[in-house]
């Protein structure tokens, strides 16, 4: 299907392209070497992602190859017009707020718009690789390299973030709210990780439910407070995030019955891609389908919970394959991982039973892990460098 925001690009804009295109490659490569510390050889793979990222954009306006997205129209929407989408919930203000500024300086065009969120998905990559160097220092530049070389080749990035969406913010913003975690963990800072966990929540509300009992988590793991105030505060945040879900995104009394009826309305929205109508009467009946929901999540497109073809939906199945790629490499190093980076398995394993359990759609699964798979990409890198490198060695 032909992109609405493709239709009125006449020959002049693609010299217009180039031009955004020299400037946000050549930031890239300095905020990446001057701010964020990341090696030359990264910071080359990087740039090829930008470039490649790049074309695939350019010439999907030309030959149409890229699938189309729905919610990519709101985002182009807001943009060209800098008007807010009435048929769009409050989830989207933030996003909106930063459009006016953004179209600007994109020339109200949804084009350059995707290249800037190609710009900022790299930032939030070489974010997340910063994150990962303050936990372990045994990161070295041949990691950095592999994990970037995976960056570049992860199929997720290459279809969601060459379209006008927000997972590029997304991105940008857990790499932020990754960075202040590991500053709390091993540093005993806290300023990031709450400016990080504001900055996440402004671009998705239902990330409060992620935040809250995290920052909870923290206090207790990292606060020099006595017991008693810890146990508040810990308390205090996971009665936050319920509050949260009751009345800010289910608006109802929370029962199986509630959860079961929000999540088969919502499949009727998503159509054939949708998965996981459930009859819940009580919590042991959520309980029982629970572990399928969740490898859904995780290995969507598969039909796990549901009859698809994954064939159908190409790319996220090319995704897939790259998550188990990834779990492979994880595997045959989870003894160190668990040794040095539990906090950070753990995080993942949050992560994973909250979204997971509230995931129904298939190919809306491979956008909503994205943060999660990035920090796979991090947890693999070391293996995959010890592959690389030893064989390259050796060739020597």
């Amino acid at each position: 299907m032909e992109k609405a925001y493709y239709e009125h690009i006449q020959w002049w804009d693609y010299l217009i392209y180039l031009v955004y295109n020299g400037l946000l490659a050549y930031l890239l490569g300095r905020v990446g070497e001057i701010a964020l510390n990341i090696g030359k050889q990264a910071r080359v793979l990087f740039f090829i992602a930008f470039e490649v990222y790049f074309l695939l954009v350019i010439g999907d306006s030309l030959f149409h190859y890229l699938p189309y997205l729905p919610d990519s129209e709101l985002y182009s929407y807001m943009i060209s017009s800098g008007q807010y989408p009435e048929t769009s919930s409050e989830n989207l203000i933030v996003i909106y707020y930063i459009s006016i500024f953004l179209s600007i300086i994109c020339l109200n065009d949804p084009v350059i718009f995707t290249f800037f969120c190609i710009f900022l998905y790299a930032l939030g990559a070489m974010l997340f690789i910063q994150a990962w160097k303050k936990a372990d220092p045994s990161f070295n530049t041949n990691s950095e390299t592999s994990a970037a070389l995976l960056f570049l080749l992860w199929p997720a990035a290459a279809l969601y973030i060459t379209t006008p969406l927000r997972e590029a913010f997304i991105m940008f913003g857990f790499g932020l709210f990754l960075n202040g975690f590991m500053d709390c963990i091993y540093k005993g800072k806290w300023r990031s990780v709450i400016i990080g966990s504001i900055i996440i929540c402004a671009i998705r509300l239902q990330l409060f439910v992620f935040v809250l009992p995290v920052l909870g988590a923290l206090v207790v793991y990292k606060s020099s407070l006595h017991k008693i105030w810890k146990s508040a505060i810990l308390v205090g945040t996971i009665v936050a995030a319920f509050l949260v879900v009751r009345y800010v995104l289910v608006e109802h009394p929370l029962s199986p019955q509630t959860m079961a009826q929000l999540r088969n309305v919502n499949l009727d929205n998503a159509g054939p891609l949708g998965y996981g109508r459930v009859d819940w009467d009580s919590y042991t009946d959520m309980a029982r389908d629970y572990p399928f929901i969740i490898a859904q999540f995780l290995f969507s497109p598969f039909p796990i919970f549901v009859q698809h073809d994954p064939l159908s939906t190409f790319v996220p199945f090319l995704d897939c394959l790259f998550l188990i790629f990834l779990l492979i490499l994880i595997f045959s190093r989870f003894k160190a991982l668990i040794r040095q980076h539990l906090p950070v398995l753990l995080l993942c394993v949050f992560y994973i039973i909250l979204f997971g359990g509230y995931e129904y759609h298939i190919t809306g699964a491979v956008r909503h892990r994205m943060p999660l798979e990035a920090l796979f990409i991090l947890m693999a890198a070391p293996a995959l460098s010890r592959i690389i490198f030893r064989k390259k060695h050796a060739a020597a």
